[in-house]
Order: C-alpha cells, then structure tokens, then sequence
C-alpha cells in the first residue's frame, strides 16, 4: 500500500524467499486439470436453487446467497461437511465459491476444475464461478495467448456454463497475513480502464453474466469505476467490500452523497456486503485505523452496531443493489468460527432494515442476477 501508514513486513531475506516460492512452486510442473462438465442443465440447477431458496421462507428465515467466497481443491471435503452444516443451520441458501488456478504463473494461466466437481456433487448449494481474477497472469495483464487468464476467462463465459463470474482484482490492498508475510506483491494497483479491464466489461455486456471487482474507493478508482459504467451500460458490476475504507485520505470521495449519486445514475452498479464488523481495524497500517465507515459512533468515537443513518438510508433506498458476500474459503478464513462470524455481520447490517431490503439483500438480487429472473417469476 504506497500511502502515509507505516506497513508491518518483514526482513528482505524472509520476504525474498516468500516471493521465490510463489513464483516456482506451481511451476510449469505442475500439470493442467482435465476439463469437467456440469451434469445438469442450467434449468435444473436453478429449480434446485429455487426448492432451497423457498425451503428456508418456508420456515419463516431470509435466506442468504453469498457471491463472494472462494474454494480451493486442498481444502477437501471437510471444508464442504463443515460449511453445509453452518448454512443449513443458519440459513445461507447458496454459497458462490471462486475457484483457483491449478498453476499460476506469468507466463501461462492454467484453469481449475474443482469448482465443477463441488457443484456435481451438490448443485442446490453452490454456485458454479469462475476462477478467481487473483493471479501472476492477471497481475501482469497479459493477454491475447490461449494461456492468459484473460483469454480463457472470456472462452469459459462464452461456452455458457457459467451463471457468475468471481472476484476479479484491479484497487487491492494487502490483508494482514499479507502485510505480516511479507507478501508485498499482493498490494495491486491495476486500471480499471486498462485493455483488460475493457475486455472483461465488454465480455460481461455481451454475455449477460454478472462479476464482482475488489476495487478499493481510492478517489482515481472511484474516477475509472464511473467511466466504466458508463461506457458498458449493460455489464452489471459487483464492487466487493462495501463500505471497507482503509486510508481515508485516498478514499475522500467515497461519501453517502456520492455513493448515492452512483446508485441513482448507474442501475448496472451493485455491492456486496461482504463488510466487516464494528470496531474493525486495518492491522497493516501503523496505527491501525477503524476500516469501515457504515457503523455509528458513540461520543467517544467508538464504533457501534448500528449503521449510521445515512448508509442505512442508502440501503434503504437502493436495495435492489446490495448483495450479500461472506468472503469465507481463502487459506486464513477457513474456519468455522470465521464463517459464523462473517453470517453474523450480514445479519448486524440487515437488522435494522425494512423488510423489502431484507429479502432483496439477503436473496432477490442474487437470484435476478444469476437467473435474469425476478424471484417472483421462479414460482
């Protein structure tokens, strides 16, 4: 993060051989995943969908559709045992898991297939997404050669297979592992008007299928993010993260008034809520500053758990705009806990809003981007 703060990372020594081993442990050894097709047609799928859906408001719960997870190949089935019980039990009717690379590097991009095989093998409860837009070729945005990312992203949207694309990176800031680790090279700074950017814009215009970007509010990205919704009226744009603000003097811009704006001027613009909780702090800046900037304040500047007036206006009003994300299967939030906890926050947000906004955070939106469909269509 090139900003004022001060990043927490570690010896040079340490952080070479960090990068060293990113680089050439999926070398070109490791070898390509053979292709998997979806056992069942698109029809099928989204009537199981629906029975899940329904099963819930049957019991008198809003179900949740998460568009924004992600699932590796080595996180096995005891990953999936642990997740459906956690989404049965607290009523996540599907989870859109991004899938990885099988070998990631510059030079040559190499699609996995485990996604395929999850969704076979329980398609009323996961989604199947793209691959994830996190990796050395998209980094280095390379493109034009069968083994870009770029370029197999565009051919497995248009073999129609899938109903969503996942988390494409262009504005990203490190986590904290990232930050502790050393791993500076996860601190992106991609345009979104770049060739590639107007590549997967135009991809998404022509095919109808939805994506989410991980585009931080810095005032430039802010800037690129308008010129782009403009230009591709059609494409429908998730931006992750809503209301996750991590350097405050870069991000002047990201206000309820402009936020408003956007949503007003731009119904292809959405967000997801994959947020994080009251209190939370950005640990790779020094000192840590609070990160969120949806959740009120008490007198002593201590955040609460309850959305300020304005961003629960902003909720209010433009509900058909807001997703619900958990942001749940990467390698540091794996875990039970953090999958409760990440429920837990859609819910403290959701709270205190109408019931319209609930049922259209929680699921409608989801299912009319997915499906092209009003939920009320589905019966």
């Amino acid at each position: 993060m090139r900003s004022r703060f001060k990043l927490k990372i570690l010896s040079a020594p340490i952080f070479l051989i960090a990068v060293a081993t990113t680089f050439f442990a999926s070398a070109d050894a490791a070898p390509a995943e053979e292709p998997v097709g979806i056992k069942y047609s698109r029809q099928e799928i989204e009537e199981k969908w629906r029975v899940r859906i329904q099963s819930f408001l049957d019991k008198g719960v809003i179900p949740i559709i998460d568009l924004e997870s992600f699932l590796q190949r080595q996180n096995d089935d005891r990953a999936l045992k642990m997740t459906s019980r956690v989404m049965d039990e607290l009523g996540v009717a599907l989870i859109s898991f991004s899938g990885t690379a099988v070998g990631d590097r510059i030079e040559r991009y190499r699609w996995g297939y485990y996604i395929h095989e999850v969704v076979n093998a329980h398609p009323d409860r996961f989604i199947l997404t793209t691959n994830v837009g996190a990796n050395h070729n998209w980094w280095a945005q390379r493109g034009g050669r069968p083994g870009d990312y770029i370029d197999q992203l565009e051919s497995h949207v248009r073999g129609g297979d899938y109903p969503f694309i996942g988390e494409i990176e262009f504005r990203h800031y490190m986590a904290h592992p990232h930050c502790e680790a050393g791993k500076i090279h996860r601190d992106i700074d991609l345009p979104l008007n770049s060739p590639n950017g107007h590549r997967l814009f135009q991809l998404c215009s022509e095919s109808g299928v939805p994506f989410t970007i991980h585009h931080e509010p810095e005032d430039h990205a802010l800037a690129a993010l308008e010129e782009m919704l403009a230009a591709y009226p059609k494409a429908k744009v998730i931006v992750g993260h809503f209301g996750l603000v991590r350097d405050r003097e870069r991000m002047k811009l990201f206000v309820p008034e402009r936020v408003t704006r956007l949503l007003a001027t731009y119904p292809n613009l959405y967000f997801d809520l994959a947020s994080n909780e009251p209190g939370s702090r950005y640990k790779c800046a020094s000192p840590p500053p609070l990160d969120m900037v949806i959740w009120d304040e008490d007198r002593r500047g201590r955040q609460t758990d309850t959305l300020k007036p304005a961003y629960r206006k902003i909720l209010t009003e433009f509900s058909t705009q807001f997703v619900s994300g958990l942001d749940f299967g990467s390698a540091n939030r794996l875990s039970e806990k953090y999958l409760r906890l990440r429920i837990a926050i859609l819910h403290l947000i959701m709270r205190d809003l109408t019931d319209k906004a609930k049922h259209d955070i929680g699921y409608r939106n989801a299912w009319k981007l997915l499906t092209g469909k009003d939920w009320g269509a589905a019966h």
